[in-house]
């Protein structure tokens, strides 16, 4: 059995900044990376648009609202140390419809109230001096919205533990969790075990089922989203020249189909947010029987379903024919043609949903002894992976018996 200080289950962004921040924190113990992809940023954060988002949309003094702000600037710090490349670009949440105008504004108030840096309302000809294709009435300017490549984060994370002596064991999954005697036990799938006094489990989609197998008392279920992409021909893409999004549903945790403009210079279209069958299968049509079932055998799937079958129903038809999923873009972008664009990428989206058939908005942490688990970390976790990692490091090190030297990133 292999002894480590510290185990992260995880080498998603989440995962390989908690690992670094306690390479910071506390230089002198022995840190180990375990995931059961063979790479680094596997899932979530190597299949997103890559927006680092200026905290806009969440909810005054929730966890996002707070770890957002910091989050990016941790980031950006990160990225002009390392010298890795990033775009900010600014972006645009624009109402098409006078109803829209009170959401817009409730929208823009929660900014102020998160304190988002140079935020304004534009009037649509505003709008229109800075993107002459996009229809709108009014909208919300946020200038310090970016772009990155977050996997590229992450692989220098991942880099950086390693060259400071920790250890990434990539390609072998976590097949069991157990506490025993202050002590955490781990056995993966190829047999081997391991041990800690504490460990993190930022597993991403995989969170909720090492949570229960620990037996976490834990009445809430990972319920997973795909997001599919639509690309703009090369040829069209200066029908838009930054970002622009929707004024969001806020009965539901997705921001809608939006337009980012990448740091390679594509412009993508999306993500929509259907249902899937599966947690880990990049396709249109996939299906894991255990996924489906843990998915069906959960009482608040049932709950949430009779709450949004609409808003469902609408999202698997855009998904299943491109001419509607561009109509709903095209009232924004009107000169947009079928043939201007085709199926890009796709991701699939980590949400918890509670007993209740609640969409969970807000990150949650729970802890079962010396093991923290980060239950739900959806977007905008990647922009907020180092403030999420400082938040959870502090808050473990009371009860961890952790002391703590300075952080290494500032904001």
């Amino acid at each position: 059995m292999s002894q480590w200080d510290t185990i992260i289950v995880g080498a998603g962004i989440v995962g390989l900044a908690v690992a670094y921040e306690l390479m910071a924190r506390r230089p002198e113990d022995r840190l180990l990376v375990v995931d059961r992809e063979v790479s680094v940023a596997a899932h979530q954060t190597g299949h997103n648009s890559g927006v680092i988002h200026s905290g806009l949309y969440y909810r005054p003094q929730s966890l996002k609202a707070r770890l957002t702000r910091l989050g990016r600037a941790l980031l950006v710090n990160f990225l002009d140390q390392e010298h890795l490349a990033y775009k900010i670009s600014g972006k645009l949440v624009v109402a098409r419809r006078v109803e829209e105008l009170y959401a817009l504004e409730q929208l823009f108030q929660n900014g102020v109230a998160n304190r988002v840096p140079q935020i304004a309302l534009w009037p649509g000809d505003r709008l229109r001096e800075i993107e002459p294709s996009v229809l709108g009435i009014r909208a919300i300017y946020s200038p310090t919205t970016g772009v990155v490549d977050y996997s590229a984060v992450a692989r220098r994370m991942a880099e950086r533990l390693q060259k400071a002596g920790h250890c990434l064991c990539l390609g072998h999954g976590v097949r069991h969790v157990v506490v025993d005697a202050g002590l955490v036990r781990m056995r993966l799938d190829n047999g081997e075990e391991l041990s800690a006094p504490h460990a993190i489990v930022a597993a991403g989609i995989g969170t909720d089922r090492l949570a229960r197998q620990a037996r976490l008392a834990l009445n809430a279920r990972m319920i997973p989203f795909r997001g599919d992409y639509l690309v703009v021909a090369e040829n069209r893409r200066d029908l838009v020249r930054s970002m622009i999004y929707p004024v969001p549903n806020p009965r539901l945790p997705f921001l809608g189909v939006h337009f980012t403009r990448r740091l390679d210079g594509a412009l993508w279209i999306g993500p929509n947010a259907v249902l899937a069958a599966s947690r880990t299968i990049y396709r249109r049509i996939a299906l894991s029987r255990h996924d489906l079932w843990d998915t069906i055998s959960f009482p608040g799937f049932w709950r949430m379903a009779r709450q949004q079958w609409r808003a469902g129903l609408d999202e698997w038809m855009r998904d299943h024919c491109k001419r509607l999923y561009l109509s709903q873009v095209r009232e924004y972008v009107p000169e947009l043609a079928p043939m201007d664009v085709h199926w890009g990428p796709m991701g699939i989206r980590a949400q918890l949903v509670d007993a209740s058939g609640t969409l969970v908005d807000d990150f949650r942490l729970a802890t079962l002894g010396p093991v923290m688990f980060v239950l739900n970390a959806p977007s905008p976790a990647a922009t907020s992976a180092f403030a999420i990692a400082r938040y959870l490091v502090e808050s473990c090190a009371p009860n961890f018996g952790w002391k703590l030297s300075r952080p290494l990133l500032t904001p």
